[in-house]
């Protein structure tokens, strides 16, 4: 096994009313700022996947050579700057208190508390992802 194949990303399983109410959030939140975004853009959008994206790169390449950067953030989500994505979701304050404590919630392994200062656990908080961008 490879190193890294051994490195994992915490799993963050939030209770089924952090759940429900993330949802709620979504359908909030998710009109908005799918107006704001690129057409080109496919990740975490409603109807779109990543062979949606193959094939405008595909449709892209066909015609003319073009360069294709692949790239992949190591460790993006374990590094999300909390304020800066607050910020940046700019949203009244109830719903700001509301995901800051979504964010903090911290992680459970066995009986022990890990806090969370930056970054979001795999799967802790789905109602954000499209709105990292």
């Amino acid at each position: 096994m490879s190193a890294l194949s051994e490195e994992r990303r915490p799993l963050g399983i939030p209770t089924m009313k952090d759940r429900a109410l993330q949802a709620l959030v979504k359908l909030v939140l998710e009109p908005e700022w799918e107006a704001r975004f690129e057409p080109n853009s496919y990740g975490f959008r409603p109807g779109r996947s990543c062979h949606d994206a193959i094939e405008q790169i595909f449709r892209a390449i066909c015609q003319k050579a073009k360069y294709v950067l692949d790239a992949d953030i190591a460790k993006c989500f374990d590094r999300i700057n909390h304020e800066a994505l607050l910020n940046k979701l700019n949203t009244f304050p109830t719903l700001r208190r509301q995901v800051r404590a979504w964010l903090k919630a911290g992680m459970m392994d066995g009986k022990q508390l890990f806090p969370t200062s930056e970054g979001t656990p795999q799967g802790g908080i789905s109602a954000l992802r499209s709105v990292q961008r």
